[in-house]
């Protein structure tokens, strides 16, 4: 049978108005297209998304131009402004809207103009649709993390005597085992009540510390270009500090979505890739018999930011996983964790592996289209396990070692025995073949049933955190041999714990000292003003009970850096972080022994 141009023309047209991810990414690129977020077809999208478009070829038109090319339009809503922003080389297009899209309506994304002059010479237009989250659930996921009885808390011996300097809710850390293992800094985030963030040097004595919130926070690191990271929970933000503990940057999701605690790795190129966990309203009963009608369902959120916080790339596993695929979740629950991500990394060749723990899967995603690479584990798993018959389950940590292998931590929460282990494998990504090089089993058994980081160092050894365990950290040789053990007390939990080299200052001073100084001393903070970290020091001449307190303008107590902590003589610094206080005149006073040595004046300007 043969067809006009025109009739062939309006057959394209049907063929392509409206693609579907799954099914015509062939199509998708055929016009250019290599990238879009949301997916065509997308559900559950939160209405502050944006819209990403990728291109495979650069764009060399103006904002203007682009502009002009692209509607976007709602079924409740109706037509949407937005600004237009070119980046990744000039090869994506993002569109925020002016105002958020409304929950439960038609997103009709239309390409003319111009700009289709990218994707065809013979169309009129390209158009595609997704739809928003039709309600917002009435309670959001939170971690809970429970503590586990070890037997091996018996290990446990008396506290470290240099710990007696410290503040009392500050962990102590208890060496068992210390035969010289690698050089670095341990870096932690213990929580009990409050989370510390701690660096200590590798024979477990402090170094620095500070106390940040009373809620959950973490994955305390050294990123690759030298600043630290943590989570806060308290503001849901990760921040970021210089080599002097300044907080000089933070990190938050976009689209509506609040950051994960367990990532937040930045790149060469001043990108940041972060986490989150998307709670939704879901008919289970359409899934799976029974299922409840109204079930809080957590899924995955990926993003990478750009270097002014635009989100880039954004990959969901509403798109790519199913809610069944979580094994150990039960389908009838009215709260279904489905997915649980604790880990990205980027590979060598720049895709990215995630780690999602409800489904025993590490799995690789294409940075350029969003597409599944591979996964391995799990009910999907695409790789024939050599020399591991157990397999991994609920892991942790997934990273890209420099012989080419990868490392996780096995948290093995259905292996029979429990137990938990380190694990190394070698992938064969064309022939699909996983093989075990190496692991190392606790002896006796330790069973983290949460969190915990596997890291290669230097030389070969490597360093184990054991998440909910005791012991808390084991750094072993090659051969299995432990050079370094420690463990902090019943109820404290620690996420991770890395090995770093670290050159920032100590937050003791000259405190060993045989020449102590021969008056009290308390030097002006600073930076003065601050915003939001500052740094007070001072110099005691003898031993005492030291109070440091802050106080707002009317004399009140907003802040206690220091609580009736005995101190001997010597030079102190402290870094003060004024994240909870608003801008203003603040005072901070030292007191030894009852009696006040001396106040100064510092200024909050957030």
């Amino acid at each position: 049978m043969k067809y006009s141009r025109l009739t062939l023309l309006f057959l394209l047209l049907l063929s392509y108005s409206y693609p579907s991810y799954s099914n015509d990414k062939m199509g998708i690129h055929h016009f250019g297209i290599n990238y879009l977020e949301p997916v065509p077809g997308a559900s559950l999208v939160r209405p502050e998304n944006n819209i990403i478009i990728g291109f495979e070829n650069q764009i060399v038109l103006n904002q203007g131009e682009i502009s002009s090319s692209i509607t976007v339009s709602g079924s409740k809503s109706g037509q949407h402004n937005g600004t237009v922003i070119l980046c990744s080389g000039n090869k994506k297009i993002i569109f925020n809207p002016t105002v958020p899209f409304e929950t439960g309506e038609t997103i009709n994304v239309r390409i003319s103009g111009r700009l289709l002059c990218f994707i065809s010479n013979e169309l009129n237009e390209y158009s595609y649709s997704f739809n928003t989250v039709k309600k917002f659930p009435s309670n959001t996921y939170s971690l809970q993390i429970q503590n586990q009885n070890n037997p091996n808390c018996d290990q446990i011996s008396s506290p470290n005597p240099i710990l007696k300097n410290l503040p009392p809710g500050l962990p102590h850390l208890t060496i068992i085992t210390n035969t010289d293992p690698a050089d670095g800094y341990l870096f932690l985030a213990p929580h009990h009540f409050s989370t510390y963030l701690t660096i200590t040097d590798k024979n477990g004595n402090p170094y620095w510390y500070s106390m940040i919130s009373n809620s959950l926070s973490g994955d305390f690191k050294k990123q690759p270009n030298g600043n630290l990271t943590y989570y806060n929970g308290v503001q849901r933000k990760f921040y970021e500090t210089d080599q002097n503990y300044h907080i000089i940057d933070s990190f938050y999701c976009g689209n509506g979505y609040h950051i994960d605690l367990h990532e937040l790795r930045l790149l060469s190129n001043g990108h940041a890739l972060v986490m989150a966990y998307d709670s939704e309203i879901v008919d289970m009963s359409r899934i799976v018999q029974g299922g409840d009608t109204a079930a809080m369902v957590i899924g995955l959120i990926i993003q990478e930011l750009d270097e002014n916080k635009n989100v880039v790339f954004q990959w969901r596993s509403w798109d790519h996983f199913a809610i069944t695929d979580a094994l150990h979740e039960c389908m009838l629950s009215s709260y279904i964790d489905a997915v649980h991500g604790n880990a990205i990394e980027e590979d060598n060749d720049g895709n990215l592996m995630i780690s999602s723990r409800h489904l025993d899967e590490i799995t690789k995603i294409s940075r350029t289209t969003g597409e599944i690479i591979w996964r391995f584990g799990g009910l999907h798993n695409q790789f024939t396990f050599i020399g591991d018959t157990l397999k991994f389950n609920y892991q942790h940590a997934i990273r890209r070692v420099s012989n080419g292998h990868i490392t996780l931590y096995d948290n093995g929460n259905f292996h029979h025995p429990l137990y938990s282990r380190a694990v190394e494998y070698a992938l064969d990504e064309v022939n699909k073949t996983a093989t075990v090089v190496w692991q190392f089993r606790h002896n006796p058994d330790v069973f983290g049933s949460w969190g915990g980081y596997v890291q290669r160092l230097e030389g070969g050894n490597t360093l184990i955190g054991w998440g909910g365990a005791n012991p808390a950290i084991t750094e072993v040789q090659p051969n299995g041999t432990i050079v370094f053990e420690a463990s902090y007390p019943l109820g404290v939990d620690t996420y991770r714990v890395y090995k770093l080299d670290w050159n920032g200052p100590p937050i003791f001073v000259n405190n060993q000292s045989s020449t102590f100084p021969k008056t009290y001393k308390l030097n002006q903070n600073y930076p003065n003003p601050f915003n939001p970290t500052t740094t007070i020091e001072f110099e005691l001449p003898r031993a005492g009970t030291i109070n440091l307190k802050i106080y707002d303008i009317t004399g009140r107590e907003a802040e206690s850096v220091i609580d009736n902590v005995h101190l001997d003589a010597g030079a102190y610094k402290y870094s003060f972080e004024g994240i909870s206080l608003s801008s203003g005149v603040y005072f901070y006073q030292l007191i030894a022994d009852g009696l006040t040595i001396s106040s100064k004046k510092m200024v909050l300007i957030k």
